[in-house]
């Protein structure tokens, strides 16, 4: 069993976001899982369809206390088996770092960004992790890539410049920016990919959204 073209769209974009690869083998052998809120369960089951091979179970419902919060949150999720086929990215993706003793997740080289970040991989990463940044008073959007760091980040810039003409910029926080006058080339890279329940994130042009 090989990744087909969806699959590995899937996978990558979402692991520039909130997907994630779990390991018990030191990096040997990995499975991914994939986790949401209750609004966005259209979004999950979407992802459970295209790994749905890979799977023994479907989506599982369940609640989550906050402490900081206060507040029981609702989540669906789902995990796959662990399989040889999701290594790939885990060579990837992930690194040990000895220091906190467990594997990190990173973005790729520049060389793999340009092969893996399709068009259809960026809306995952988009579905994932973007926002609009002033609603109804601009059309620019941003991607919360916080969790990666500034390095990581610009290289995901520079290649969405080489490959798309896209012109990003990373902001101090470390979040990705898409200025409002490269939000009509944005929105129609990823907007044929994009699902039903995550349109509300892309900007419709006229400082609305999709």
């Amino acid at each position: 069993m090989t990744f087909n073209q969806a699959q590995k769209d899937l996978v990558f974009g979402t692991l520039l976001g909130d997907g994630s690869l779990q390991t018990l083998t030191a990096g040997k052998t990995w499975r991914y899982r994939a986790i949401h809120k209750k609004e966005h369960a259209e979004y999950l089951t979407h992802k459970y369809t295209i790994l749905q091979g890979y799977c023994t179970t479907g989506p599982i419902e369940g609640e989550v206390f906050d402490e900081r919060t206060g507040k029981t949150y609702f989540r669906s999720y789902f995990n796959t088996n662990v399989h040889q086929d999701f290594r790939l990215f885990g060579n990837m993706f992930y690194g040990y770092n000895s220091q906190i003793g467990k594997m990190v997740k990173h973005v790729p080289t520049n060389q793999l960004l340009n092969k893996y970040l399709t068009p259809a991989a960026l809306a995952y990463l988009y579905m994932d992790d973007g926002a609009l940044k002033w609603k109804d008073n601009s059309n620019a959007m941003r991607i919360c890539t916080e969790s990666f760091n500034t390095e990581d980040v610009k290289r995901i810039s520079k290649v969405l410049t080489e490959k798309y003409n896209l012109k990003t910029r990373v902001n101090k926080d470390n979040r990705l920016f898409i200025p409002e006058d490269q939000s009509s080339t944005f929105r129609e890279l990823i907007k044929p990919h994009l699902v039903d329940c995550m349109k509300y994130k892309v900007s419709d042009g006229q400082k609305g959204h999709l």
